[in-house]
């Protein structure tokens, strides 16, 4: 009996130190001494990078911008190598609103969201590192300008890079803003970036205080859906997306309602802009501008509405997500087409 204790000691010792090996320590080293990664080898492990999130909600304080020397040192993470995975798509097309087949149907482009998609751990680290000025905890997407200089569909054709900067912090009277960029590139050609706008609010957050991104919807064109989005797309989206706020964790144990992921509120509005006004809306080279205005729970039930302003000079696209009932804004964006001449 003594021996097989000493056994099961010596067995359950060995396991713990792998375990601490392969998802810590290796993670830790790897996060701590690189900035450009390889999509093939090992990357900073979610359950290391939640650990960190913890930490450094812990250590920073919301609202506030953390200084020491380490975090005057550019923080930008890139990764190399990247391929494109169908399950990966399929994945996101299913929980965004083009459906578990998108990726299969015949004459379909790659959805204008998909590539932020792809830097969900790239932006992970980025909120998680120790030298990002601001807490993690609670951080808000208020805006977005996302440029799309060639199609989506180039990065199906070969190995691309995405990368993530920090660009600037800002103090406003809501707290502080930080400008991140995100760029996806082949051959060293951008094909894909975005300008992601992240608010840590001192107290609660006001949405009265963003700015809307001015749009008109042209009555003519003007396309209505109503969509009514139980709980479990919350903790649908909260897994697909793999958001590392702990309320998404606590959401699925029916603790608190979870919130919406707001690259699914955008990329449910681009669904539905593709369904009513064709795909040719959201072809390249085109620039998009997003507002978002404030978290979203569910369960509820959301009206979008979307429409198309055409003349000889310009070509417009508007989009918005509001409360069915009482046409509280969620987000608003609009699509503004650009000649290839200008693009380049």
């Amino acid at each position: 009996m003594d021996h097989f204790s000493t056994f099961i000691a010596v067995v359950s010792g060995v396991t713990v130190a792998y375990l601490f090996h392969s998802v810590f320590y290796t993670s830790h080293i790897s996060f701590k001494t690189h900035t450009v990664f390889d999509s093939r080898r090992h990357l900073p492990g979610y359950v290391y990078l939640m650990t960190r999130y913890v930490y450094e909600s812990l250590r920073k304080k919301r609202g506030q911008m953390w200084k020491n020397k380490s975090t005057n040192d550019e923080l930008v993470f890139t990764l190399i190598n990247c391929r494109f995975d169908a399950v990966s798509l399929r994945r996101f097309c299913s929980a965004s609103g083009y459906g578990w087949d998108y990726p299969d149907s015949v004459f379909r482009d790659v959805p204008l969201c998909y590539p932020e998609f792809l830097f969900t751990r790239l932006l992970s680290m980025i909120v998680c590192s120790e030298r990002f000025k601001l807490s993690p905890l609670g951080l808000l997407s208020v805006r977005e300008t996302l440029s799309l200089t060639e199609p989506v569909d180039e990065l199906k054709r070969g190995t691309f890079s995405l990368q993530a900067r920090v660009l600037e912090y800002r103090t406003v009277s809501a707290g502080v803003e930080v400008d991140l960029t995100l760029t996806a590139s082949r051959h060293k050609q951008t094909v894909w970036s975005s300008t992601l706008t992240l608010l840590s609010p001192k107290n609660k957050f006001r949405h009265e205080a963003q700015p809307d991104v001015e749009i008109t919807h042209d009555p003519v064109s003007e396309r209505c859906v109503s969509l009514a989005v139980p709980w479990s797309t919350g903790v649908s989206c909260a897994w697909v997306f793999c958001d590392l706020s702990p309320l998404h964790v606590f959401s699925w144990l029916r603790f608190t309602r979870p919130t919406t992921h707001p690259l699914w509120m955008f990329s449910r509005c681009m669904a539905e802009m593709e369904k009513h006004n064709g795909v040719e809306v959201v072809r390249a080279p085109l620039t998009v501008s997003v507002c978002y205005k404030q978290p979203v729970s569910f369960p509820r039930k959301f009206t979008i509405r979307v429409s198309k302003n055409t003349t000889e000079t310009s070509s417009t696209a508007s989009f918005s997500m509001e409360d069915h009932r009482t046409r509280a804004l969620y987000l608003s964006g609009q699509i503004k087409q650009q000649s290839k001449e200008k693009a380049e």
